[in-house]
């Protein structure tokens, strides 16, 4: 006796709706939904009955056409094949009806074995494609996908990987690690038979962190930028006891010219007071933290203060003195000093021919109080006469 098996295509019949037949169906096999949609339609065309007599299997494909999908009825009279179609498995089927739902370019392969054959149609005669796959009750178990070969890494994404890592070491080579590497990952998009794409992204990862520590890398110190050091004041060095001969100036003498000598009005006035060796003469400027006296060693024979220096301090700590040698009125005229800012210092000078005569056109000098890494520096430059 001929025994039939149905065979479930998974094609809608006309006017069918899919989300409709497959709900039907999965209430009349017992299982949701979704675990129907999985085991059965995605893997049809597939057998779900066998050793059925043809009026049986007649009266079940009936019932399923009532529910909306294509069913057929044939002879179960052949062992049992797999299609492997675009990557998915359908089946299983009898292997007689092969030529009826395999499609050019499918594979298959028999029911418990290893190997997979091409399909290749026996004339030009196609039937329309079938629809979606269903589980089957049978015990068959689905044969092992068939190896396929991987494809080749592109030398150039590993090349960009190395040029990466390169860029680590030497940052300069960042930018061009990037742009390789994005070059590599663009051309690779567009040959998906050819590999690498993990190393082309890997690379751009690398090659971001290299120009990420380029652009932050740290300025290089300057060799002018030193540590600064603490600052040492300079101590006020006594002036020598020894006079020239022809020496018109007498030393301090509170005694001689008592009406002359004006009072201290800050510390830096009583600095340079201290030890008896400096008159003060009354004129001082402070811009800021800068401060600037004018202090005498002696007294000429009319109890002028005579042998003029300036003294410059800075937030009270003496720094030096604005001339080099101390302006002897014989020799030159003092006329007047300027603060313009705490970092300026105007002084104007005029040079007399005799003592008592006529003394020239004044000349400018510009002082200029400067911070360097070992503290606070005086530097004298002269200034054209006006």
């Amino acid at each position: 006796m001929t025994v039939y098996c149905l065979v479930l295509t998974g094609r809608l019949l006309d006017g069918q709706d899919s989300a409709s037949v497959q709900a039907r169906m999965a209430a009349a096999f017992g299982m949701e939904g979704t675990d129907f949609r999985q085991r059965v339609f995605e893997r049809a065309p597939l057998l779900i009955r066998r050793g059925l007599d043809e009026a049986a299997a007649q009266a079940q494909a009936t019932q399923l056409e009532q529910m909306g999908v294509e069913a057929h009825v044939i002879p179960d009279d052949a062992p049992l094949i797999w299609l492997l179609r675009e990557g998915q498995l359908r089946g299983p089927l009898p292997e007689s009806a092969l030529s009826r739902y395999a499609h050019t370019g499918d594979q298959w392969c028999h029911d418990g074995g290893q190997q997979w054959f091409p399909w290749e149609a026996a004339s030009t005669t196609h039937e329309a494609p079938l629809p979606p796959p269903l589980p089957t009750a049978t015990a068959a178990t689905p044969p092992p996908m068939p190896k396929t070969s991987r494809a080749a890494v592109s030398r150039w994404a590993i090349a960009a990987v190395v040029l990466s890592v390169l860029a680590l070491l030497w940052h300069a080579l960042a930018p061009i690690a990037l742009l390789l590497g994005l070059g590599i990952l663009l051309w690779l998009l567009r040959h998906p038979t050819v590999g690498g794409r993990s190393w082309a992204i890997t690379s751009l990862l690398i090659g971001a962190v290299a120009l990420t520590l380029w652009l932050h890398q740290p300025t290089p110190t300057a060799p002018t930028q030193l540590a600064q050091q603490p600052y040492v004041p300079r101590p006020l060095q006594p002036l020598h006891t020894e006079q020239p001969e022809d020496a018109t100036a007498v030393r301090a003498d509170t005694t001689a010219c008592p009406a002359t000598t004006p009072t201290p009005r800050n510390d830096e006035d009583r600095f340079l007071l201290t030890g008896g060796q400096r008159l003060l003469t009354g004129r001082a400027q402070r811009k800021g933290d800068t401060y600037v006296a004018e202090a005498a060693s002696g007294y000429d024979s009319t109890c002028h203060p005579d042998n003029l220096q300036l003294y410059i301090f800075r937030r009270g700590v003496f720094i030096g003195t604005a001339l080099e040698n101390t302006v002897a009125q014989a020799s030159t005229h003092l006329n007047d000093f300027e603060l313009s800012d705490e970092q300026h210092l105007r002084v104007s000078l005029a040079a007399c021919h005799e003592k008592g005569g006529d003394c020239g056109t004044p000349s400018i000098k510009q002082i200029e109080v400067l911070h360097e890494a070992g503290g606070w520096i005086i530097k004298r430059a002269a200034l054209p006469t006006p």
